[in-house]
């Protein structure tokens, strides 16, 4: 009996995976965005420039996009004509939301950051990040 119910379990436990989207990362586009980053203070004045890259997978048949490979959540719209979609990366002194928009037709790149942090004497700030993108694959 104890077999029976282990077999059982093992069956439609395992169905229930088998609807799981499963990224095929070989078959998505891959571009890459070079990113210059402003960071301000409350007043406007300029705390920081940074530039970075990222790189993104594009699935289109699917309309999902991934940083990397970690999926994007918090997708607003997905079109041939651009991606708009919202970061949220995890901190232990602040938490920082970027809304981002990836212009297809042009291959640029351009976010707005709040970054609220726990000390207060931080403040709350903003940046500013503008970018061109490319096709790698």
């Amino acid at each position: 009996m104890k077999k029976f119910l282990i077999g059982i379990f093992l069956f439609f436990g395992l169905g229930c995976f088998a609807d799981q989207f499963v990224p095929n990362f070989n078959e998505m586009k891959t571009i890459r965005c070079d990113v210059e980053e402003n960071i301000y203070n409350e007043d406007n004045s300029v705390v920081s420039k940074t530039n970075y890259f990222r790189i993104f997978k594009l699935d289109d048949p699917n309309q999902k996009i991934y940083l990397q490979k970690a999926p994007v959540d918090w997708l607003s719209y997905y079109g041939e004509d651009k991606i708009e979609f919202t970061l949220q990366p995890l901190a232990d002194d602040y938490i920082m939301t970027s809304a981002v928009v990836i212009d297809r037709k042009n291959y640029t790149y351009y976010s707005k950051t709040k970054i609220e942090y726990d000390n207060a004497a931080f403040g709350t700030r903003y940046a500013i990040a503008n970018g061109n993108c490319k096709l790698l694959d």
